[in-house]
């Protein structure tokens, strides 16, 4: 079976809500099953489309699930194994967590370690939008669809961004090198204040949305270093952690592997290239 995966920027209007969309195509016989793949925890809130209705499967309670047509997934605190079958096209959009508030009116907490099928949200825009999907695999087409539906929804934002949202953004900003006690003292609110407004909205502490974050960019550094020999001491000391041992239990936390097994070999893991294309 061939795969393939692209990431492609979001427009300039949208990037504060959507870190990317991506497209991920299968190309094999009707009855063949997909290698494992691997979607690892970085952080993000996605819809996920699979545009020609494939057979496609997680694994969820020591058995394989079959996934909805069209969903929303949550933030994950731990790697989430899936295949498809045959034939089978998918398209995502990666969101910021926040976005699920501001966009949605949903709460990230809502979703956090799970999923659900995007008919739940009883949204006749958001139907719309996967109805002019399905049997498209041009991702250009792909993209204005989205574009048209999220454009929409911007428009109806008049709330201020809430403190917990801007504490993500600071996150982000500073790769998950960054302490509790800094982001409260920037935000001019207590750590218990971020905690409970993280927990109440996000489903996670800051502390753990941190690690996360903090985690997704050493993977992008291992990642862009395939193949390639690695300074596990200094890429550790770069992205914050205190020794390279604390790197290495928590690249194992999130991705259940060794770093030294992304490396050596391609592995089913995706939803990060090292490139991202254009619209």
């Amino acid at each position: 079976m061939i795969i393939a995966y692209k990431e492609f920027r979001p427009s300039i209007a949208l990037q504060p809500y959507v870190e990317n969309y991506w497209l991920q195509v299968f190309d094999g016989d009707p009855s063949e099953e997909s290698p494992h793949q691997v979607c690892l925890p970085l952080g993000m809130v996605q819809i996920i489309v699979h545009v020609n209705q494939p057979d496609c499967g997680v694994w969820q309670g020591n058995d394989w699930q079959p996934l909805p047509h069209a969903l929303f997934a949550g933030v994950y605190n731990n790697a989430v194994t899936w295949k498809a079958k045959g034939y089978a096209v998918c398209f995502g959009i990666n969101f910021k967590p926040e976005s699920l508030t501001r966009l949605f009116r949903i709460p990230a907490a809502a979703l956090f370690n799970d999923y659900t099928d995007v008919s739940n949200f009883e949204d006749a825009a958001i139907d719309e939008m996967v109805d002019r999907m399905y049997g498209v695999e041009e991702p250009a087409q792909l993209i204005r669809i989205a574009e048209t539906y999220l454009q929409a929804k911007v428009k109806k934002i008049h709330c201020r961004q809430q403190y917990w949202q801007r504490a993500a953004c600071l996150i982000r900003e500073a790769k998950g090198n960054i302490s509790i006690e800094s982001l409260c003292k920037d935000l001019y609110i207590s750590e218990r204040q971020l905690q409970r407004s993280f927990r109440d909205t996000l489903g996670a502490s800051p502390k753990t949305y941190t690690r996360i974050i903090r985690f997704r960019n050493a993977y992008r550094q291992v990642r862009h270093a395939a193949h390639k020999k690695i300074s596990w001491a200094s890429l550790s000391y770069d992205h914050g952690y205190a020794d390279q041992a604390h790197f290495i239990r928590d690249f194992k936390e999130f991705s259940g592997v060794s770093p030294s097994l992304i490396t050596d070999r391609e592995g089913p893991f995706y939803q990060l290239s090292t490139d991202l294309f254009g619209k």
